[in-house]
């Protein structure tokens, strides 16, 4: 447990540098020069860089589709900047539908350069579907538009401009043809291009730069996700680390969460629709989760009225999952976001107050959540103020993942330090008590030879090693004959002097590698390992011969006894119980032949060793 906490710092550390690297690599897109008279011009150099269509572009509410057109006269339509959300409400008498165009005057010279870019434009998310042509041309879209109507609102694509929509004085007139949604989803959160990045420039580089701005996302994700499986793991071999199941599950759902705020998501075979119902369920679940996790942190009790509340998010969780349509998203996010605030503002000051009573578990969170709750502001302020910036909730989660991480790091590398030398104390006493209780298990205390169990352990692991090596074995059961007489005259402290004694005989006339066990009663029982019939037949013999010429000598008698031996040699295919079977029947027809004899028991039938 003691590399929790250097899992945790590990972690920070990665975080810390993709986050340097992402502002690194991030470039800084041109813009096209223009004044108030002339048309933007996008010069070669700027091209290779990229240009930000980011700025003044004509808009127009309604739809025609004669305004994708590059001669349609745009001139009295009013210039607005891009990107920018609607005024709340949009434009219900034009079907939410409206026009963006934008011309701009191309250096003549990029069509003459080596290897001449391929035009293409970036295009950031836009509420909630759009096409958008080049040339009066349809070069792509996201989503689509009346009649279909589907929603596609995070979708940022890279659309290739085709060197046709390029006019021969060099314009290359951009149209941008934008449904807003249902009045409901307008009313709610707005419409029109609301962020991301809109940029002209060449195709490979826009990519290049698209799939960069994605790498952090996704490897915040799988970080996190890694997080939170490695803990789920570690409460899978500890089922009292409760702790780390509500840590696993919180960190694996923000990390569900993040990949269905990046682009990655559309690499999944799965509708829009679904990759929202997955994103809002995710986060109206997490307030669930985050109370069990910390509450359990620090060992508080849940109330009856917190219980409830935490059940609120859950069935809000299940509800926008089930309802079907993007409707229930827009209709209850604001009141998730406002049933959220009593929790956002009881949770710190119930760690507050534990740090202040000496709570160490409180202490180490606390930053966590004062950073989380800075992220938690600044989103809401994107969503109810519609402030054009990043979303930070997911570095919020990181934050607080890694304090609890670092507190679950602390509390039980503590606690694991203290049983340490108790444990392995405890451990060694164990160990020897279990070996000893293991090997009384396997023993009979009258012989001292293997029991029933520990002969079919034994036989068990021989069987395996047969079905590697190919080498088969053999069984005999041997039964003293008439030995329930023998006992009836001379006692049992008779009875049980002759079964040692045969078991000595049995085991002194066997090899190292041979078992041999009392099996029940006067019955034994032999495993001889690498062993076909024949051989056991003749050993089978021996004993049978060694038994009968031996006296046994008990209080100044000396007695003679015979036993009879049934044979049978494993084969693959059946289970030992069979084999037994088979010996026992060869035994069996062995004693209903007049007893001291051998009897081997196949498949054939039987058959007497003479």
């Amino acid at each position: 447990m003691r590399h929790c906490q250097t899992t945790a710092h590990s972690l920070l550390t990665a975080l810390t540098v993709i986050a340097a690297w992402c502002l690194l690599v991030a470039p800084a897109p041109a813009l096209a020069k223009a004044t108030t008279s002339e048309l933007p011009y996008v010069t070669v150099d700027a091209l290779g860089d990229g240009v930000s269509l980011r700025g003044q572009w004509r808009f127009q509410p309604g739809d025609n589709l004669d305004w994708a057109a590059p001669g349609a006269d745009d001139n009295h339509w009013r210039s607005v900047d891009m990107p920018q959300r609607w005024p709340r409400g949009g434009y219900p008498e034009h079907q939410h539908l409206a026009w963006y165009r934008l011309t701009l005057q191309l250096d003549p010279h990029i069509a003459g350069v080596n290897q001449a870019p391929i035009l293409a434009v970036r295009m950031g998310k836009v509420l909630s579907a759009y096409e958008l042509y080049a040339g009066g041309q349809l070069v792509g879209g996201a989503g689509s538009l009346p009649p279909l109507g589907e929603f596609d609102y995070d979708r940022q694509r890279v659309l290739v401009i085709p060197p046709a929509a390029i006019n021969k004085d060099g314009t290359l007139v951009l149209a941008l043809r934008v449904w807003g949604g249902s009045d409901a989803l307008v009313d709610a959160w707005g419409a029109g291009p609301v962020s991301g990045v809109f940029m002209l420039g060449d195709y490979r580089r826009l990519m290049l730069q698209g799939m960069v701005s994605e790498v952090p996302g996704l490897l915040f994700c799988a970080l996190i996700f890694a997080f939170g499986l490695y803990h789920l793991y570690l409460f899978a071999r500890n089922r009292n680390l409760e702790t780390y199941l509500w840590f696993g599950l919180m960190a694996t759902n923000i990390a569900i969460y993040g990949v269905m705020l990046t682009q990655w998501k559309y690499l999944l075979p799965i509708s829009f629709l679904a990759m929202k119902k997955i994103e809002f369920g995710a986060i109206y679940l997490f307030p669930a989760l985050g109370i069990q996790m910390v509450w359990s942190l620090l060992q508080l009790p849940i109330g009856r009225w917190l219980r409830a509340y935490q059940w609120s998010f859950l069935a809000a969780a299940v509800l926008v999952v089930l309802v079907p349509g993007h409707a229930i998203h827009f209709h209850t996010l604001i009141w998730w976001q406002l049933w959220t605030l009593p929790i956002i503002a009881f949770a710190p000051w119930v760690i507050f107050r534990e740090s202040r009573a000496g709570n160490p578990e409180a202490k180490t969170i606390l930053l966590g959540t004062i950073i989380f709750l800075a992220t938690g502001v600044n989103d809401l302020l994107i969503d109810l103020a519609h402030i054009e910036t990043s979303r930070l909730a997911p570095l919020g989660f990181v934050a607080i993942l890694i304090a609890m991480a670092v507190s679950m790091a602390d509390r039980f590398t503590s606690m694991y330090s203290t049983l340490e030398t108790e444990v392995a104390e405890r451990t060694a006493e164990l160990s020897a008590v279990n070996r000893r209780l293991a090997e009384a298990a396997r023993v009979d205390h009258l012989t001292g030879l293997l029991n029933r169990r520990g002969f079919t352990e034994e036989a068990e692991t021989e069987i395996r090693r047969m079905f590697r090596t190919g080498k088969s074995f053999s069984l005999v059961l041997a039964d003293v004959d008439n030995f329930k007489q023998f006992n009836d005259q001379y006692g049992h402290v008779c009875g049980d002097h002759v079964l040692k004694r045969v078991a000595a005989l049995l085991e002194e006339r066997t090899r190292d590698v041979d078992r041999v066990a009392r099996w029940g009663g006067e019955e034994f029982i032999m495993l001889l390992p690498e062993t076909e019939i024949d051989g056991a037949a003749i050993l089978a013999e021996k004993l049978r011969d060694a038994v009968a010429a031996n006296l046994f000598e008990f209080d100044n008698l000396r007695l003679s006894l015979t036993m009879t031996f049934g044979i049978a040699a494993f084969r693959k295919g059946e289970s030992l119980d069979a084999c037994i079977a088979r010996a026992d029947t060869a035994l069996y027809h062995g004693k209903e032949g007049g007893r001291n004899k051998v009897m081997i028991g196949n498949y054939k039938g039987l058959s007497l060793v003479n």
